[in-house]
């Protein structure tokens, strides 16, 4: 009996881990299957300038954190952080009024809201800027 009670509790245990390590895996290998809170988006070796021009941050950005802030519906207390992006530049596809919404990316050393945006699409196209809209990279 104890024995047949040790293999029930082996093969089970088996069985659970088997299905965790493909859950895990599946979602791992496909970024696009994961949801934007735990996804890891980094971009590498951004420049950010402040106002005066000045070199303000030097490094990687993990975009994570602020997609994260924004899916749980948290505003930055920036005036524009959730608002229209109206696409004046033309730098992204053209949609109509009100596809685009804007949201702050904090720069560490700036005081302000400071030049680092997301912009992100009503169909879940993600774009940053780290020069206020002059260039972007698609994220999603």
């Amino acid at each position: 009996m104890m024995k047949r009670s040790l293999t029930l509790l082996f093969t089970l245990l088996i069985v659970l881990m088997t299905g965790l390590t493909g859950c895990f895996s599946a979602s791992d290998s496909d970024p696009g299957s994961r949801a934007g809170a735990d996804t890891s988006l980094i971009v590498k070796d951004v420049r950010v300038h402040d106002l005066d021009g000045r070199l303000a941050f030097q490094g990687d950005v993990d975009l994570a954190p602020e997609l994260a802030r924004i899916e749980r519906g948290e505003r930055d207390p920036h005036r524009n952080d959730g608002s229209v992006f109206q696409n004046r530049e033309g730098r992204l596809p053209a949609r109509e009024r009100g596809y685009y919404r804007e949201y702050v990316v904090r720069t560490p050393g700036i005081r302000h809201a400071g030049p680092q945006r997301l912009v992100i699409g009503q169909e879940g196209e993600v774009y940053y800027t780290a020069d206020h809209y002059r260039t972007f990279t698609r994220i999603r």
